[in-house]
């Protein structure tokens, strides 16, 4: 097994993320942001979806994704404001000091999947945003894709 790899690779995906939300020295908040937007990711996909979200992420990311998943029917998330919702639900002791208000919730969400937008390979960022309903497909898209995609709306 390539377990250091594994593990240098996390770091790294860490990293990425702690400077998309701007402030590089804090990994652990970095962490938890991660671990929220990806657990609340998985309420929005079916099952399916999810493994092939998650095929494109690094070894231990996957591991963090399906940490704690349960796989039964379930209503979806379908509006952002049920997204924002169960991502202060994901850890409601540091919620507050994570995500704050609605506004910086949804971008410290933009940020972490920036992040794993680039880690992803092009034609399947276009099925994830595919896959996402209405307001929440915004999430993926820089800022370019959301004027373009509000023009042609």
């Amino acid at each position: 097994m390539k377990f250091e790899q594994y593990c240098q690779d996390a770091r790294e995906f860490v990293n990425e993320i702690a400077v998309e939300l701007g402030d590089p020295a804090n990994k652990g908040q970095a962490e938890r942001i991660m671990t929220s937007v990806l657990h609340t990711v998985r309420e929005v996909l079916s099952p399916e979806e999810s493994l092939h979200f998650i095929a494109q992420l690094p070894m231990l990311m996957k591991g963090i994704y399906v940490d704690g998943w349960h796989l039964e029917t379930k209503n979806r998330i379908r509006s952002m404001h049920e997204f924002i919702e169960c991502l202060m639900l994901q850890s409601p002791r540091t919620a507050p000091y994570d995500f704050g208000n609605e506004e910086k919730a949804e971008a410290n969400t933009r940020a972490v999947l920036r992040v794993v937008r680039r880690h992803m390979v092009t034609g399947e960022i276009k099925d994830m945003v595919s896959q996402f309903p209405g307001e929440l497909a915004d999430l993926w898209l820089n800022e370019t894709e959301t004027t373009e995609r509000a023009r042609t709306a």
